[in-house]
């Protein structure tokens, strides 16, 4: 007999009606995410996440122009592709400015789309209809949608990780080859996306085995043949060949730290989803009911084990932060176990009660605000809302506050298993979960907009303005690689980069050390350079000064471009490293001949300082200026190193330097004198 004909008439016109509502309602969540997304995007105007969002973004451009995945013209072995791929429509066809646009929006109605998924999983579970879009809202609540912004792999991966958990409970829970096929898409999808999401097939076959058993072998015959091939192709190919960019987490130091920021990570996930659901949903997942909720127990339980033993690992291994990144995808799970719990009559009080008490002991003896402070909330959105939060109010009152409010979730957490009221325990950790996000938000904005300004002028795209093209970057020693980044971000026609001296690379791809010929000709560049005048200054022979935006100078030439003067240490500002050199290279007859002329200084608020060029030393004491002058008679390039003995001073940008030098001036013997071309 059909099941619709044992139910009362009344009954399928009502079902019908409450699925189209909350077909309606699940639809609304998904448009007013999308909506605060896309809204929040306008006010991220640039990146700031390197160099990550440089390299998809490159990879995305290559794709786009019909080449084969690569940086700066280097094949990138690179295996998370998914980003790059759904981007390259939009570089291939738009300007960097709107192909930048239509990528945020792009992944802002990823990330909302998660929210379908989760609901379908909450109802799989046979929570209600309303809880289940409770759960919805909460995976577009949390702090970390505002990786949508960001040209990254995590917006992308983020709905098929939850997809494929969906899939994955159903394929366990009723193996059929329509949902395991389906696993397997989704699953393939979110590690094509993100590499780290490689544990869900990982996790399906864990869990498998613990909801069949040995009958595994049979249920999940399909998925475990055609997850089998890869993992032995895989194998024949070595780790260095498959993980490509990520080869060097075979090298990574499994150790005792690897346990510590496990337990640090697992903490802070603790808070990141309001404490007040993490006991109840802890007794679900050890305490399942039933085929469907052991399936859910058993895949959630292995995926968050592999993925929190990678942020361990990364985090173990230098890093030494939260990786809520990596992370992020376990949070829509809390409030669908802690639904789980309520279902099951709220079981458990006491282990409740312990669990509560030692969170609420975490919290009080490790305050968040060790984590959140400099590089520790880099990874992490939720410690990006509590530093904010700590600059509202303070650090002590903030630390206050987040402890009342770890007090007030484990007390929650113990009053629901008693009295009940989990309704509002899911709407204060929704309360808490929203705030984090809007306090990451807006500390988001404001970064972003600080790099706009700090490292870009009006128009981003400058380079690509003045119709130069195989403009090569050339990076100076002691000049930040963000700005340098940011440059190769917005700027297509730059398709090269150059280290000159000690210049750190930006990326791990090509960045070959500039040659220099005894002449000053640069070897190995085009008739193009992007010169990065942070920390040096410079002057050509035979090139001509095209345009010039922040901290670089653009050059172009008719043939290779040639040094005639160069200050490395000497910043834009004026203030000189405390060591540096100075080299003048010879003119066409190969003579270097002429007077150097710089003056040394300090303002009157500056401390006094010693320095030294070549033999010769100056004693500068502020308010004081000294002129220097050498006199240049020699063959091939002449070179004077300069150090700081004693003294020196602290800048509020942390740069440490010595004195205030002018931009030397150098006049050749037979020529007319000329000004240095430096920024300052």
């Amino acid at each position: 007999m059909a099941l619709d004909a044992t139910l009362p008439a009344v009954a399928r016109p009502y079902a019908v009606a409450r699925g189209l509502t909350a077909r309606v309602a699940l639809a609304v969540v998904v448009l007013a995410s999308f909506t605060l997304r896309l809204v929040a995007s306008a006010a991220h105007p640039a990146p700031r996440y390197f160099p990550d969002e440089y390299l998809y973004t490159a990879i995305a451009r290559a794709l786009g122009a019909g080449h084969a995945p690569s940086v700066r013209g280097t094949p990138a072995n690179f295996p998370a592709l998914l980003e790059p791929i759904l981007a390259a429509p939009f570089h291939a066809l738009f300007s960097p400015e709107l192909a930048y646009g239509l990528t945020q929006a792009e992944n802002a109605l990823l990330m909302s789309l998660a929210a379908v998924p989760v609901y379908l999983l909450a109802r799989r579970l046979a929570l209600s209809v309303g809880y289940g879009l409770a759960c919805a809202v909460f995976a577009v609540a949390i702090p970390d949608l505002v990786f949508a912004s960001y040209t990254l792999a995590d917006p992308v991966a983020y709905p098929f990780a939850m997809g494929a958990l969906a899939a994955g409970v159903v394929a366990l829970e009723r193996p059929t080859r329509r949902m395991q096929l389906l696993f397997l898409m989704l699953a393939g999808l979110a590690t094509f996306a993100r590499v780290q999401y490689v544990v869900l097939p990982a996790a399906f076959v864990v869990a498998a085995a613990v909801v069949d058993r040995r009958r595994a072998l049979k249920t999940q015959r399909l998925p475990l043949v055609l997850m089998a091939l890869p993992v032995g192709g895989a194998l024949a190919l070595g780790p260095a060949r498959v993980f490509g960019y990520y080869a060097n987490v075979a090298h990574l130091h499994v150790g005792g730290s690897l346990l510590r920021w496990a337990a640090i990570d697992l903490f802070l996930l603790a808070f990141a989803s309001g404490i007040v659901l993490v006991p109840g949903a802890l007794i679900a997942l050890a305490r399942p009911r039933g085929r469907s909720e052991t399936a859910f127990a058993a895949l959630v339980a292995v995926f968050a084990a592999g993925v929190v033993a990678e942020a361990a690992l990364y985090a173990s291994n230098g890093s030494l932060r939260f990786q809520e990144r990596y992370l992020f995808a376990l949070l829509p799970l809390v409030p669908i176990a802690f639904g789980l719990y309520l279902k099951h009559g709220r079981p458990a009080r006491l282990a409740v009660g312990l669990i509560s008490v030692v969170l609420f002991a975490l919290a009080a003896r490790l305050p968040l605000s060790g984590y959140a402070e400099a590089l520790g909330k880099t990874d992490s959105p939720f410690l990006v809302a509590v530093f904010r939060l700590e600059k509202l109010v303070g650090t002590a009152n903030g630390a206050l506050m987040l402890a009342m409010l770890a007090a007030a979730g484990a007390a929650g957490a113990v009053l629901v298993s008693r009295r009940g009221g989990g309704r509002y325990a899911v709407a204060a950790a929704l309360a808490a979960a929203l705030l984090a996000s809007v306090g990451a938000t807006i500390s988001d904005s404001a970064n972003a907009r600080q790099v706009r300004r700090q490292y870009l002028p009006t128009v981003p795209s400058w380079v690509d303005a003045t119709g130069l093209r195989d403009v090569t970057l050339l990076q100076t020693a002691g000049s930040p690689p963000a700005s340098a980044i940011e440059q190769l971000y917005w700027n297509r026609s730059i398709t090269g980069e150059a280290l000159v001296g000690a210049a750190r690379p930006t990326d791990v791809y090509a960045a070959p050390r500039l040659r220099v010929a005894s002449d000053g000709t640069l070897q190995g560049v085009g008739h193009n350079v992007l010169f990065q005048d942070y920390a040096a200054t410079v002057r050509f022979a035979q090139a001509e000064l095209v345009a010039r935006a922040g901290t670089f100078s653009l050059w172009s030439a008719e043939g290779p471009p040639r040094l005639s003067l160069l200050e490395q240490g000497r910043f834009s500002d004026g203030w000189l490293a405390r060591t540096g050199k100075l080299t003048v290279w010879p003119d066409a007859a190969g003579r270097t001949r002429g007077t150097l002329r710089f003056a040394l200084s300090l303002p009157a608020a500056a401390a006094p300082a010693t320095v030294r060029f070549g033999k010769a030393s100056y004693d500068i004491r502020p308010g004081e200026k000294t002129t220097v002058v050498y006199t240049i008679d020699t063959r091939g390039p002449w070179s004077l190193g300069f150090s700081t003995p004693t003294g020196g001073n602290a800048l509020p940008d942390l740069r440490f330097t010595s004195v205030l030098s002018t931009p030397p001036v150098l006049t050749r013997a037979g020529a007319p004198a000329v000004r240095a071309t430096s920024s300052a």
